[in-house]
């Protein structure tokens, strides 16, 4: 509750938040230190917002924020808490505390699917029914929350009876855009959540969005443009995804459309061109995983040369981070995470708080 605390406080995002663990070595710590000019050269605050954020936590309300969490069903959820979004430590600057409402889990098999507030009917239709298909096939769907792509994107899955994510630019006590509360409502309703790493009274200004669109990215296995400009906040996403390794696919559209532009260009960079379902199915299991389903129904699976070639690196009597694995393998990481993730499906791996990945007893010796 520390992390979350401290968290809320307006200034401190995860960048400052981090820089005070890492002095401090611990939320509470943080929280109950003296905030003096020691401490705020050694955590590097500039002095204006580290005067703004002593203020602030001097005056902290603990039972109104915790009204707060209640009244909106809100729960914090920290970095090393076991239902932490999979993919988002393996990130360069994941969130050290995401407020959540609804049901959180790992969502290994999570795909983002971004695209224009301003979509085609084809683009709108587009996201809905391939969201609908994804989710069925078991895949958890990312998106923003925000008007055309992203709303017929929750749509779809909901369709699907899968499960969707809205990851918001505000805090939790708005609702952005405010036609979609009900959605919002059946996201939280139908076992889906609705998360931001923004706590309380943050209006959705423009210059959140791109801190937003880094959790998309980061939260998916892969992200799916399936219309942009070429200024959209949605090729923001598809840049960070590929700063991180992850696969972006891009949707071919008509030459025409002013909302095809950027995703005819990603088209051009080298994104992998989807036309159908088949192709996100087909991408992943040539890196060597088999899918959500496939993975599930396997009463005992074996593993394929590339995924023993992982678990052969894996020290049998610890948690290895990625990074060890990634240097142990000489795989990028694009290679890597997807078997990886085949592992933990296979209960070949699990994944431990922090991004540490451990052998499975039964195959540490093979």
């Amino acid at each position: 509750m520390y992390a979350a605390a401290l968290q809320s406080l307006k200034g401190c995002g995860s960048r400052r938040l981090q820089a005070l663990l890492d002095v401090c070595r611990s939320p509470r710590r943080a929280w109950e230190a003296v905030w003096d000019e020691d401490l705020r050269r050694r955590t590097g605050i500039p002095a204006k917002i580290f005067s703004q954020l002593r203020r602030e936590r001097n005056v902290f309300n603990w039972d109104r924020f915790q009204h707060q969490l209640d009244f909106y069903g809100v729960r914090p959820l920290a970095l090393w808490d076991d239902d932490y979004p999979a993919w988002l430590p393996f990130t360069a600057q994941p969130p050290l505390v995401l407020f959540c409402q609804g049901t959180m889990g790992r969502d290994s098999s999570s795909l983002a699917i971004v695209g224009s507030r301003k979509a085609s009917p084809y683009g709108l239709n587009a996201a809905e029914s391939l969201a609908a298909e994804l989710a069925a096939q078991g895949f958890t769907i990312i998106s923003g929350g925000a008007r055309g792509i992203d709303t017929r994107a929750h749509r779809g899955a909901l369709k699907g009876k899968g499960r969707t994510v809205v990851v918001a630019a505000n805090g939790l006590d708005r609702t952005y855009p405010r036609e979609n509360k009900a959605l919002f409502r059946q996201v939280v309703d139908n076992g889906g959540a609705v998360i931001s790493e923004y706590a309380f009274g943050i209006e959705p200004l423009s210059r959140n969005f791109p801190a937003r669109n880094r959790i998309i990215a980061g939260m998916a296995a892969a992200t799916i443009v399936v219309e942009a400009a070429m200024r959209s906040g949605s090729l923001i996403t598809a840049d960070l995804a590929l700063d991180e390794g992850r696969d972006v696919f891009a949707m071919p559209g008509s030459v025409f459309s002013e909302t095809s532009r950027g995703t005819n260009h990603l088209l051009q960079l080298g994104a992998i061109p989807l036309t159908c379902v088949d192709d996100v199915i087909r991408e992943f299991r040539r890196r060597g995983w088999q899918g959500p389903e496939t993975v599930a129904e396997a009463a005992a699976p074996s593993l394929s040369p590339a995924e023993q070639a992982v678990i052969d690196v894996i020290p049998f009597d610890r948690a290895a981070p990625v990074s060890e694995l990634l240097e142990k393998t000489g795989l990028a990481v694009a290679d890597l995470l997807p078997i990886l993730l085949a592992l933990q499906m296979k209960k070949a791996a699990e994944e431990l708080p922090g991004g540490y990945i451990r052998c499975a007893a039964a195959f540490s010796v093979l």
